[in-house]
């Protein structure tokens, strides 16, 4: 990353899945570590590449070099706070919830190097093509991302092969994409970098996701929740930007099926039962510390807080495959930073 990279998310998820990124992060969370520390702590890369991204990580303002003068001189490495400590908790918190880990409990580099391509998916687009429900890669194409028909085909594919999506749906003799769990518990990440963004690197008053970008979180994830004893019900969710100006909100639509799965729905509807309207600051603190960040709800409260609740836990809590430790395979950690 050179200096003049613009720290978007999708920029941040490539630094964090970039080669040595990921566990210099890590290995720093305890305190800071001399070079030949460091060095030993993270293995399997040579201490050149080492160095080359703790300068990468560095730039981005995430850790800082001091050097004591002497022969040889002594360099120590170690967090900025509370910038470089932040994305640490929301990194750690994530990998418990979501990434699985050596024998050693070290994390997995192909679980660093999935960031990379989460990244992909999120700026192509395909993700808020997605989020209403399996498309063929000619319905993908005619998004507004620019992409010809046999780049989006490509792309697919190669998500396809990452497990952020699946082409096991099929109607007739076509194929058609949808996202997985892999893909809708990766908004957790998207939505701390969202916020890590408007704490530490977009001006003041400004918010690290747009209302679109937030409303497309919550569309990807909120089929991660079960509200079986609320079957048949509807809600809405209104995101409003930091600024106040109407033309630029969104909002979220959503209707719970009778066996209880919340499905992100095309709007408006005629008949909402519960709804909660923000801005867009207080849906993404929402989804990061659960349902007590500055909404107003309306109509059906407890629908709408059992909604929050629920995904709060499907996204911070371990899947089974992390709980389980499985290396090989893809109590709810809460974010420590408020």
């Amino acid at each position: 990353m050179s200096e003049k990279t613009e720290l978007t998310t999708p920029n941040i998820l490539r630094l964090l899945g970039a080669g040595a990124s990921g566990a210099i992060l890590m290995a720093l969370g305890d305190g800071p570590l001399r070079t030949m520390e460091l060095t030993q702590r993270v293995g399997g890369y040579t201490p050149r590449t080492i160095y080359r991204y703790c300068g990468k990580l560095v730039q981005a303002g995430i850790l800082e070099r001091h050097e004591e003068p002497g022969v040889p001189s002594k360099v120590t490495h170690h967090l900025t706070e509370p910038q470089g400590r932040e994305l640490y908790d929301l990194v750690l918190a994530y990998a418990d919830a979501s990434f699985t880990r050596l024998a050693d409990g070290r994390i997995d580099a192909h679980a660093w190097g999935s960031l990379a391509m989460l990244a992909d998916l999120w700026e192509s687009g395909l993700i808020e093509g997605l989020n209403l429900g399996p498309k063929s890669p000619t319905e993908l194409t005619r998004l507004e991302h620019g992409l010809s028909y046999h780049q989006v085909n490509r792309r697919a594919g190669l998500f396809t092969i990452g497990g952020f999506l699946r082409d096991d749906v099929r109607i007739g003799n076509r194929r058609f994409y949808s996202l997985t769990e892999r893909t809708r518990r990766g908004m957790a990440l998207i939505a701390g970098i969202g916020r890590w963004r408007r704490r530490h690197v977009v001006p003041a008053k400004s918010s690290g996701l747009t209302p679109r970008e937030a409303g497309g979180v919550l569309r990807a994830a909120l089929p991660l929740v079960s509200l079986p004893e609320h079957g048949g019900k509807r809600l809405g969710f209104e995101i409003a930007p930091v600024n106040g100006k109407g033309g630029d909100a969104d909002v979220v639509w959503a209707t719970v099926e009778p066996g209880g799965s919340l499905l992100s729905c095309g709007g408006p509807l005629e008949k909402i039962d519960g709804r909660a309207q923000g801005k867009v600051t207080a849906f993404v603190d929402t989804i990061l510390d659960g349902p007590h960040n500055g909404l107003r709800l309306d109509g059906d409260e407890p629908l709408v807080r059992s909604c929050f609740e629920r995904l709060h836990s499907a996204l911070w809590k371990a899947s089974a495959a992390a709980a389980e430790g499985v290396a090989d395979g893809d109590d709810s950690p809460e974010l420590s930073y408020s």
